[in-house]
């Protein structure tokens, strides 16, 4: 199915001897589309290469509702290495599952390779922008002080410094960021700190 705008081929071609029936192109050898905006739903389990202001793209239509999942092309190669090109949300997140992998894995924690006590956030706030600059791990712990500091005010300083009167070995003074100003770095600017 090839139109003007959308060159669509299916998730499951994986190897160069499959053709796909409709477009005659493989994902790999298609040359992107340039796209200003990212349509809401794509048809489910379709897959289009794509440039989103200059950087590529690859838009995946989840099964079965074809909402549009955003990936970098490292990370669509890396599902596909690993089989699991049958993106679904489940509970307002996205899996990733495939063959043999019929519930499949939480598609950001997947590809970060984050461990059970670390948070996966978003930096746009969009749970189904995968791609890698756009998706953190942030401990939970870090987290929670970050979440003290901010409604103790301002000016609170964490009274339990390991390092004694806040200096180091050498009797440097230890600078270290706040928890605040972690969780805003790693989130590129933005200080969220509830869960979207």
């Amino acid at each position: 199915m090839t139109s003007d705008t959308w060159d669509i081929v299916p998730a499951t071609v994986n190897s160069r001897s499959e053709k796909p029936a409709e477009t005659g192109a493989f994902p790999t050898e298609a040359e992107p589309i340039e796209v200003e905006l990212i349509p809401t739903d794509l048809p489910p389990g379709s897959v289009i290469r794509a440039m989103l202001r200059g950087e590529p793209v690859v838009l995946v239509g989840t099964v079965p509702t074809g909402h549009t999942a955003i990936l970098c092309p490292k990370n669509w190669r890396t599902l596909q290495r690993w089989k699991l090109t049958r993106l679904r949300i489940v509970r307002g997140a996205l899996y990733a599952a495939g063959e043999g992998r019929a519930v499949g894995f939480a598609a950001a924690r997947f590809l970060l390779n984050a461990p059970s006590n670390h948070v996966i956030r978003h930096r746009n706030g969009n749970p189904f922008d995968i791609r890698l600059s756009n998706i953190v791990a942030l401990s939970r712990g870090l987290l929670r002080q970050a979440k003290i500091e901010e409604t103790r005010g301002a000016g609170y300083k964490n009274p339990d410094v390991r390092w004694g009167n806040r200096r180091c070995h050498a009797g440097k003074p230890l600078e270290t960021p706040s928890a605040r100003e972690r969780v805003t770095k790693a989130l590129g600017g933005q200080g969220c700190l509830e869960r979207p």
